[in-house]
């Protein structure tokens, strides 16, 4: 019967497990960004790009044009407004903008094709005649080759 008492971890006063306070746990460091309200220009650059763009939904009515900011940094993120409303969206991935894009290795170039020869050429099956014919002479084949094996036996009995 196994020992329930050593089957639990053992818990601290404060309810933490003595096998969890033995190994601190690593908890990634959160972003800092830059502090709320910096223009835009003081972000930093991606590459030599800026890390948005702007501009204007209508240049040609530019009165009732929107104004429309996509982030560099963060593909998917966008932003627009006019006049004092304003509205954020993100849709994307989740992943920052990387200058060295993700390229896969290439694959293995495609096998070549089985070579077909006498042996693995198809033929069509044979009709249910065809089989009984067959089966009637590999068992004719096989009582002669039996007969023989047979009379082999009596050849070494008699040594």
């Amino acid at each position: 019967m196994p020992d329930t008492e050593n089957d639990f971890e053992d818990e601290d006063e404060d309810g933490t497990s003595s096998r969890n306070s033995e190994q601190p746990a690593e908890e990634p460091e959160p972003e800092v960004g830059p502090p709320l309200l910096t223009p835009l220009s003081e972000d930093n650059k991606i590459g030599g790009l800026s890390a948005w763009t702007v501009h204007m939904s209508s240049v040609l009515v530019p009165r009732y044009g929107v104004a429309i900011v996509h982030s560099n940094l963060w593909p998917g993120a966008h932003a627009f407004g006019i006049g004092r409303k304003y509205e954020n969206i993100y849709v994307g991935f989740g992943q920052k903008y990387n200058i060295e894009t993700f390229s896969p290795a290439v694959p293995p170039p495609a096998q070549d094709e089985f070579q077909c020869g006498p042996g693995t050429t198809e033929v069509a099956d044979p009709t249910p005649e065809e089989e009984e014919k067959a089966r009637a002479a590999k068992e004719e084949g096989g009582s002669d080759a039996e007969e023989e094996d047979g009379d082999d036996d009596q050849d070494e009995e008699d040594d």
